[in-house]
């Protein structure tokens, strides 16, 4: 044997004598013989709060509850008693379970709903033994046994379930992973895993439970998380290039201040699309976004993304530098989103719908490299460089591609920004002279609502209440905007017709189909109404709240009593305003 030979050979009996050893102490668990160094395991003298997930928080239990506290335990108990019954009828009707998980599946059930809306029971059923079978031979063939063990160390440590060094849950944790990356030996294993597997099993009964749900997720089209996984990305790269899409239909302007300041959405997005948004939204809303990607696949997460921000372009509009947006997004999200989770729910559901009306939801096809090649549970050795568990000191041809994708992107981004600039500093932009184009538009506009807008509009309205003109605190934009079902146009209240300061004009862009840029612009509509925060008085009780809806190239404005609920029905985007 050569010593070429022999030095691979001895590398390859370390490598597998340190999987061994990590097998073994995984198999000690909480055993007192099995050593674990002091830094390994955090202490608890810091922490004061844990809260109903079981996360850890450096602050104060309260001393006592409070009555919105009370009234949510007591609607979640309510919703407990209705899921059981529920669960006991599996199927429901469609339009039934839609409305329930979107209130929310409470917690108590939320383990036994995400097994029927994975179909847990069935792989489980349908593969027996296959799990153990993995599992033995991770144990002598994995090449990924170091890697996972360090992923696991620092998985959801402040959570109890994860806390202590491997405890039941890190061992499980560990075992699923392992065994998935054997069984699906195209994907092996991926850093993101740890973070599915984790939440998976933090309300999970059986490890096998785990493995095949996560498997659910990876594998079924619905989800398709292979294509997050896989080397290259693909799925990643695609859904990147639609948010921008979206981004730059209907919302240019914190598009361009992105593209200004450099924040490519793969500085953020990431692990929003890798992970459903877990440690990048507080954990009770990300629990939520899982509950409705578990019942309407991956368009969710597009969705969601879009939401996170709309809720949050002023506060992100801002912020002048990369890193302060980075950090909001985040960091300072994680900790404060803002707005309490049935509020951030029912915006997120109302985006899908408009982005469904606009044809927006859904990305362009997966192509065929997103989804497992291999026959899934075949066993595949691994070569040698994996075995050594020797790095590559070059890119691979997906790699390679995912750079030049990436530059490719921010370049056009960066055109499509320049482009923009150079129309909005155009005579037909500011207002100083206006093109027959820009004069069919405006008709086309008031006269006939059915004409489509890429933006987030339904025919220009846009909505203020005097609440939100004087409390600077609510004007964020998911509170001024309203998306009206109205399609005809709003006569001219005479009370109202000098409501405008003199010298005052709404500045827009209006939708031309030969012209993409020249679209109705929220952002420029939202800062008008801010900056004239109009204030209309009515003969009716002070104490009766009224919404005031201005009507774009109507000439006219209209008074509209806030009980109509037939409004909030066609908002994508309207819901109260709850600033924490």
């Amino acid at each position: 044997m050569t010593d070429e030979g022999e030095q691979q050979e001895a590398l390859v009996k370390r490598a597998e004598d340190e999987r061994e050893e990590i097998f073994r102490r995984y198999e000690l668990g909480l055993d007192p013989s099995n050593v674990v160094d002091s830094w390994e395991n955090p202490t608890f003298e810091i922490y004061h709060i844990t809260d109903k997930y079981g996360f850890m928080h450096d602050s104060r239990l309260p001393t006592t509850r409070n009555a919105q506290e009370l009234h949510r335990n007591n609607i979640e108990a309510e919703r407990d008693k209705k899921w059981l019954k529920m669960l006991g009828h599996w199927p429901p009707p469609a339009d039934k379970l839609h409305k329930r998980v979107y209130k929310g599946i409470p917690d108590r059930v939320r383990w036994q709903a995400w097994k029927r809306l994975l179909n847990v029971e069935h792989s489980i059923a349908s593969n027996v033994g296959v799990y153990a079978r993995m599992l033995q031979l991770a144990r002598k063939y994995s090449t990924e046994a170091r890697q996972i063990d360090a992923d696991v160390n620092r998985q959801f440590r402040d959570n109890l379930a994860y806390r202590e060094r491997y405890c039941t849950k890190q061992v499980s944790l560990f075992n699923v992973l392992n065994a998935y990356s054997i069984y699906n030996s195209e994907l092996g294993y991926c850093q993101g895993m740890a973070c599915v597997a984790g939440v998976l099993l933090l309300y999970m009964v059986e490890e096998e439970e785990a493995f095949w749900a996560l498997n659910t997720l990876i594998t079924d089209p619905k989800y398709g998380m292979h294509g997050l996984f896989i080397e290259g990305f693909p799925k990643l790269t695609r859904f990147i290039a639609h948010h921008d899409r979206i981004m730059s239909k209907i919302m240019r302007k914190l598009h361009k201040h992105f593209t200004k300041h450099n924040v490519d959405a793969l500085l953020y997005a990431i692990k929003w699309f890798f992970v459903v948004f877990v440690e990048r939204v507080p954990f009770s809303l990300s629990l939520r976004v899982w509950d409705i990607f578990m019942l309407d696949g991956d368009r969710v997460i597009l969705s969601m993304a879009i939401t996170i921000l709309y809720l949050h372009k002023d506060e992100l509009i801002r912020l002048k530098d990369m890193d302060a947006i980075i950090e909001y997004l985040q960091v300072k999200l994680h900790k404060n989103f803002g707005y309490n989770d049935d509020d951030a729910i029912q915006a997120l559901e109302r985006v899908m719908k408009k982005l469904k009306d606009l044809k927006l939801d859904v990305p362009p096809p997966a192509k065929s490299n997103e989804f497992p090649s291999r026959k899934l549970g075949d066993f595949v050795e691994a070569d040698m460089e994996k075995k050594i568990g020797r790095r590559r000191n070059d890119y691979t041809d997906n790699e390679k591609q995912v750079i030049t994708d990436v530059i490719s992107r921010q370049e056009q981004n960066a055109i499509e920004v320049q482009s923009t600039v150079s129309y909005e500093t155009s005579e037909c932009a500011t207002g100083d002279g206006y093109s027959m184009k820009t004069f069919q538009s405006i008709t086309s506009l008031a006269t006939s609502p059915a004409n489509s807008s890429y933006s987030l509009y339904s025919n220009g309205f846009v909505v203020t209440t005097p609440e939100s003109a004087q409390d600077q605190a609510r004007s964020q934009s998911i509170h001024n905007l309203s998306y009206l079902a109205q399609q005809q146009q709003q006569p001219t209240h005479p009370a109202t017709a000098s409501a405008l300061p003199n010298g005052h004009h709404m500045r827009h862009s209006f939708s031309s189909d030969s012209d993409s840029r020249n679209r109705l612009d929220l952002d420029q509509a939202l800062e008008v109404l801010q900056r004239q925060q109009v204030y209309m008085h009515s003969s009716k009780t002070p104490s009766s709240q009224k919404v005031y809806i201005i009507q774009n190239g109507g000439g006219g404005t209209h008074i509209a009593n806030n009980d109509d609920d037939d409004d909030d029905d066609d908002d994508a985007l309207s819901v109260e305003n709850t600033r924490l």
